[in-house]
């Protein structure tokens, strides 16, 4: 049977080195148990100026300009019980935020209670049938309304929409500043000639490409002569590509007539 003599070390060198590696090995030991247990406070990758700061406190990871007081970037909870990143920047008349999680981009003032509902840009799809965009204003108070864009793509070669409208599909306004292009519309002028005075005449509007089904027309003449010289307007043969228009004069004055078509 060993001795436990035998079991030692053979020299007072080697005794005291594994005496010093036990030590350290009782250290980190003790180092890992606290630190599973301890609550961080604040680290930061410098005393002053930009940084980064990671809080312990409130959860965040907070990145500060060059100033060392002005906040850019925190990665952190919010009110709603939620987490995301946040991004800042110095905005008149107030320091506006944006908000980043879970396909939703939110914006809002960094003061708390300035803005009631914020603007949103939110992603949704259920990989499937449909994959919509959608942006919303926002709004000052909890109870005004918002307008809303939503850019939907469906399944299957359907076309998509887009959509303007106020929150839960009610009404709102929209303004361009500017001209309105749709392929479902089309106008221009034509001049007719009439070949004898109280004789109908017609013209054709061709190359047209007018997007729709069904289709529509409104033929009006340029004339200070209503009823007088220019007794009759009108139009036939309506696709998407032309129409015919005809117009009855007393006399064989040339007139612009303008016309119009839209496809439904």
């Amino acid at each position: 049977m060993a001795r436990q003599l035998d079991q030692l070390p053979v020299d007072a060198t080697s005794l005291a080195r594994r005496v010093q590696s036990l030590e350290r090995e009782m250290k980190e030991l003790r180092a890992a148990r606290r630190l599973g247990s301890a609550t961080a406070g604040v680290v930061r990758t410098a005393a002053s100026g930009a940084r980064v700061e990671m809080n312990g406190a409130s959860q965040a990871v907070d990145v500060y300009g060059a100033d060392g007081t002005t906040l850019l970037a925190e990665l952190a909870p919010d009110a709603s019980g939620g987490a995301g990143l946040w991004t800042r920047g110095m905005q008149d008349p107030n320091n506006i935020s944006s908000y980043l999680a879970s396909g939703q981009l939110s914006f809002r003032p960094v003061q708390n209670g300035l803005v009631q509902v914020p603007a949103d840009i939110y992603y949704d799809t259920d990989a499937f049938q449909y994959s919509d965009l959608t942006f919303t204003s926002g709004a000052v108070g909890a109870t005004d309304h918002r307008a809303l864009m939503i850019l939907e793509s469906l399944y299957a070669g359907q076309r998509p929409y887009v959509y303007v409208q106020g929150e839960t599909s009610t009404k709102c306004n929209f303004d361009v500043l500017g001209t309105l292009t749709s392929s479902n519309l089309a106008w221009g002028t034509i001049n007719v000639t009439p070949s004898a005075a109280n004789t109908p005449t017609s013209g054709a509007v061709t190359g047209l490409s007018v997007d729709g089904t069904s289709f529509m027309a409104l033929v009006t003449p340029n004339t200070s002569v209503p009823g007088t010289q220019v007794t009759g307007v009108s139009f036939n043969n309506l696709t998407s590509s032309g129409l015919t228009v005809w117009m009855t004069r007393t006399n064989t004055t040339t007139t612009t007539l303008n016309w119009l078509v839209i496809g439904i």
